[in-house]
């Protein structure tokens, strides 16, 4: 007896607990590339073939790929030039069943008109589509053998059986790749750094994740209520901040004007279409998709990503509804990441036009006051000239009493541009522990009866920032532990990737980022309880000298770079702040295989 597909029964629950095994494999594996291969292999053992190749189709390209190979005499070279030939023939059993979606067999490939020789042992081959629940061809399976007529029926069954566990890996590995890039994006649109960067490194997520060559994000500029090119990952990326289209002019235009995603097979041949910047030559241009970006208050821009025309007939690559559904997901994080960052900047702004008051009150008062001063010693000074009254020593307080003045308008002056300027950076790579010594060496006395006490972490990541700020915050921080130890003391200074007590200072949505963190503890007589949520406060001061404008600069600083401050040392025993500072992660390099020959 057999099983009705031409296998004993022995054989047959063999193969069903093969499939079994390589079922669990596809659903508890991280790699796919593992479960491909594991897949190619133990087809090409159950069907007795001597070798065989799994090609995998790159919709992006429009190509067939062959990605993993098994059986005898592969070498890397063999692997890229198997379709090679057939590429330029036009002919070859692998693509004649990625253009049919159906199977093929032959029995003998000699006298088969859609063989194309690779190997010159082969006789037989059978190769099967890929075909996934969209009826989109993903790939093919060949297997060769050098007996005629090697595969039958039972052959056929068991390898569409291998086919639809590939598509299923396959499958789960796009939904993996897909959900992982939602989860970098949302990680991203949280950091609340430079817009343009940020919409670059969406673009680039985005188009890693969905394998889109090119890529661009247009926002809308309220001023001239025209689409400018904010973002691109292709050759439009030296047109940043150039290429504009007027609202509803062509298929980017169109998509902005009626908030509808768009997606076109051909878009030259289509009436919206302008092509006045254009990712790939018209002649070249193959499939279109557009997505609005919306706010609760409308359509605030475009993501559009386009596709080179696939050159085989037989294998469209046009967008999918699961494409459309990812890069719609991707637009409305993007626009309620942006609109959430427009409401931050307006109560920032709020918040510091407040402050700008208080101070400009303050200023006024302790302008007025100066002013006051210095007309009183000049009407002494003019009273004395007058009357021929002069004395020299009293002349000399008296000039001394105005410089003062002068000194004091002056340091005022100084705060408020500073208070100004605080977040107003020129950002650069730059070396965290070079910039704490760089501001001992500026702001240390050389002679002091505090002790300095340094440790620095070695090899720390570099960050984005503006070191002549950043060494502002250090020096004051460091000039308030000496000024609250007259008599000295000590002030310890270290640097550190940030720990995970220090990150939970952040705000939730930063805390995700990764950080390196600079501390400096003194044995001053530290901060009160009470005090500690009023020190970076715009005129807070428990000193007589300034206006109370120190910590709250060093505030807008350390939060203009993305970064936060606190302060947690133990009243009594002294002062301890932790300034965090953001950085960016190096991505691991990965490696990939060879570009790939397109064809059989």
């Amino acid at each position: 007896m057999d099983s009705g597909f031409g296998f004993p029964h022995h054989k047959c629950a063999s193969e069903a607990e093969l499939l079994a095994r390589l079922s669990r494999l596809v659903t508890a594996s991280p790699s796919s590339d593992e479960v491909l291969q594991r897949i190619l292999d133990d087809a090409v053992l159950s069907c007795a073939a001597v070798r065989g190749f799994l090609a995998i189709v790159d919709h992006d390209r429009g190509a067939l790929d062959v990605r993993y190979v098994s059986g005898q005499g592969w070498t890397e070279q063999k692997r890229l030039a198997r379709l090679k030939a057939s590429e330029e023939t036009g002919r070859g059993i692998t693509s004649l069943v990625a253009a049919t979606g159906k199977p093929y067999r032959s029995g003998n490939v000699l006298e088969d008109p859609h063989y194309v020789p690779a190997f010159e042992d082969v006789r037989s081959e059978i190769a099967v589509p890929l075909i996934d629940a969209a009826n989109r061809i993903r790939g093919v399976i060949n297997l060769e053998s050098s007996a005629p007529n090697a595969f039958d029926d039972s052959h056929e069954c068991l390898l569409r059986a291998f086919a639809d566990l590939a598509v299923i890996s396959l499958t789960i590995a796009d939904h993996r790749a897909r959900e992982s890039a939602l989860v970098e994006i949302g990680k991203e649109l949280n950091r609340f750094g430079d817009t343009d960067e940020l919409l670059q490194r969406v673009i680039d997520v985005a188009s890693e994740a969905l394998r889109f060559e090119d890529c661009s994000l247009f926002l809308i500029d309220v001023a001239t209520d025209k689409l400018v090119l904010r973002a691109s990952r292709g050759p439009l990326a030296e047109k940043i901040g150039q290429a504009t289209y007027d609202l509803g002019e062509g298929l980017t235009g169109w998509t902005a004007q009626h908030g509808v995603p768009v997606r076109v097979s051909d878009p030259p041949s289509d009436p919206r279409w302008r092509g006045r910047f254009e990712e790939i030559p018209a002649s070249e241009a193959g499939a279109y998709m557009a997505v609005p970006i919306k706010i609760h208050r409308g359509v605030i821009g475009v993501i559009r990503v386009q596709r080179r025309k696939s050159p085989y007939d037989w294998l469209p690559n046009d967008f999918t509804d699961d494409d459309e559904r990812m890069l719609s997901t991707i637009a409305s994080q993007l626009g309620i990441a942006l609109d959430n960052r427009r409401l931050v900047d307006q109560l920032v702004k709020a918040e510091r036009m407040a402050a700008w008051g208080e101070m400009s009150a303050r200023s006024a008062h302790m302008i007025g006051n100066r002013v006051f001063a210095i007309k009183g010693d000049i009407n002494e000074l003019e009273y004395l000239l007058k009357e021929n009254k002069i004395d020299p020593q009293r002349a000399l307080e008296i000039l001394e009493s105005i410089k003062k003045g002068i000194f004091l308008l002056e340091e005022v002056l100084n705060e408020f541009r500073e208070f100004v300027k605080a977040t107003q950076l020129e950002l650069e790579e730059a070396d965290l522990n070079d910039l704490v010594k760089q501001a001992i060496d500026e702001g240390f006395p050389k002679r002091s009866a505090t002790k300095l006490t340094l440790n620095l972490a070695p090899k720390l990541p570099k960050i984005k920032a503006d070191p002549k700020k950043l060494k502002r915050c250090f020096t004051e921080i460091i000039e308030n532990a000496i000024n609250f130890q007259p008599d000295g003391g000590e002030i310890k200074i270290s640097t550190s990737l940030a720990d995970a007590r220090s990150k939970k200072w952040l705000r939730p949505s930063q805390q995700s980022g990764s950080y390196v963190q600079v501390r400096f503890e003194d044995t001053g007589p530290g901060i009160d309880l009470d005090k500690k949520p009023k020190i970076f406060n715009p005129f807070y001061s428990t000193r007589a000298k300034g206006m109370g404008l120190g910590l709250s600069i060093v505030k807008g600083i350390v939060e203009a770079h993305n970064g936060t401050i606190y302060e947690n040392g133990i009243p009594g025993k002294g002062a301890r702040f932790t300034i965090l500072l953001p950085y960016e992660k190096e991505k691991p390099k990965g490696s990939s295989k060879d570009a790939e020959v397109e064809g059989e």
